[in-house]
């Protein structure tokens, strides 16, 4: 599939991927467990925006102006857009786990569905009034600007494919997904209210309507960062940050807030929430490699058997992807959708089992720069850097 491809052609037809394959549970989080991987509290998909992947961005047309008028009733509106979106994906999903053609476990869909794609949260889910919602400017302390929903209804959007990841995320609890996502670069969205990026700040503080806040250098702006509204051409669901969220190239979830209510440019450092009790306040993502399928424990016949998931490493591509049976030496994997910077890499790896015993199968990714997932994982709050191992019996 070529760059130029429109990404609604590609929407459509990996949604439909998703649709026959489901992406294996990593179910929603409970409150407070883990750093939401958005950053506005109250759950959704952590993650990370991408700048320039293959079919990353591409005339959308015009937003769903009805999904962001503050005249429109939103629940009606989420549910409708919601359910045409996802209608088709229902009515031709099948509860079988198993690609019937070969035998093996189905293959990860590229993109998420809404209804799968993981939800983690510090707070609360907020109320949202879409008819008083705006998004306040603010030039430490003063009034900029407003960003209102009838402003961003009125914008020609654009699509981009784009990967979040919680900073929590594990062979644990594999918090990653991958959805295309409707909007346009934040620094577009300023230059068409006429407001500039003050001169002396240093640092963008970033506000959720659930109390959540962090920061990131002002220069993060030209990564770019996105403001979005829709999540697989539906309006962004309330628990994904519903009516608008930020998305930010190369930084874990922590770092990407939902139900987004205020920007305000400082000239002085800001400690977040999840960064107060200890987790990065850089947040750059680490080259991470997990197994989705088998689960470690697995009790699997001799024969084929076949290890798929996900690699990932924010805006440094994953390139090569490889597995070692029990510390023995790397095999190459094959690489089933590996788009570019900031989307995921998905993979599998064929093993013929044939001696019965307990065997350890290591999976390790490669990244653009030459970066590699560490055999063992580091330790602490900065985000997973490990190559995912799973143990299983065969015979």
């Amino acid at each position: 599939m070529t760059d130029d491809t429109p990404v609604i052609s590609r929407r459509n037809l990996l949604l439909g991927l998703g649709a026959v394959a489901t992406l294996a549970a990593c179910g929603p989080e409970k409150q407070g467990q883990s750093p939401s991987d958005v950053t506005g509290g109250g759950g959704s998909d952590g993650g990370n925006v991408p700048s320039g992947g293959a079919g990353v961005t591409t005339d959308g047309g015009a937003a769903d102006a009805a999904s962001l008028d503050a005249t429109a009733a939103p629940d009606a509106a989420i549910d409708a857009a919601t359910d045409a979106a996802t209608d088709a994906a229902t009515d031709a999903a099948t509860d079988a786990t198993m690609d019937v053609a070969t035998g093996l476990p189905a293959p990860i869909p590229p993109i998420t569905p809404n209804a799968d794609h993981f939800v983690t949260s510090c707070c609360t889910t907020p109320h949202i009034d879409i008819s008083t919602w705006s998004i306040a400017l603010i030039d430490r302390g003063k009034p900029l600007g407003t960003i209102t929903a009838k402003l961003l209804g009125s914008l020609q959007a654009k699509e981009k494919e784009h990967t979040l990841e919680c900073i929590s995320a594990s062979p644990y609890h594999g918090s990653i997904s991958n959805a295309i996502w409707t909007g346009l670069p934040l620094v577009d969205i300023l230059a068409k209210l006429g407001v500039q990026v003050p001169k002396g700040v240093t640092t963008l503080k970033l506000g959720a309507a659930d109390g959540y806040a962090t920061a990131v250098p002002v220069t993060d702006l030209q990564r770019p960062i996105w403001l979005v509204w829709q999540m697989n051409g539906a309006p962004i669901p309330l628990d994904h940050g519903y009516p608008a969220r930020l998305l930010l190239p190369g930084r874990y979830g922590t770092k990407n807030p939902k139900w987004l209510t205020s920007l305000e440019f400082l000239d002085t450092a800001f400690v977040g929430y999840w960064e107060e009790t200890g987790w990065s306040d850089d947040a750059s993502y680490k080259p991470n490699t997990l197994v989705r399928s088998p689960a470690t424990g697995a009790k699997l016949p001799l024969g084929l058997v076949r290890l798929q998931g996900t690699a990932f490493a924010g805006s440094d591509p994953v390139v090569a992807v490889d597995v070692r049976i029990d510390a023995g030496a790397w095999q190459p994997a094959v690489l089933d959708y590996a788009p570019g910077a900031d989307i995921w890499t998905l993979w599998h790896y064929d093993w013929q089992a044939l001696t019965a015993g307990s065997y350890g199968l290591q999976a390790r990714c490669t990244t653009k720069s030459g970066a590699v997932s560490l055999e063992k994982a580091s330790a602490g709050l900065t985000g997973y850097d490990g190559s995912m191992t799973v143990t299983l019996t065969v015979g």
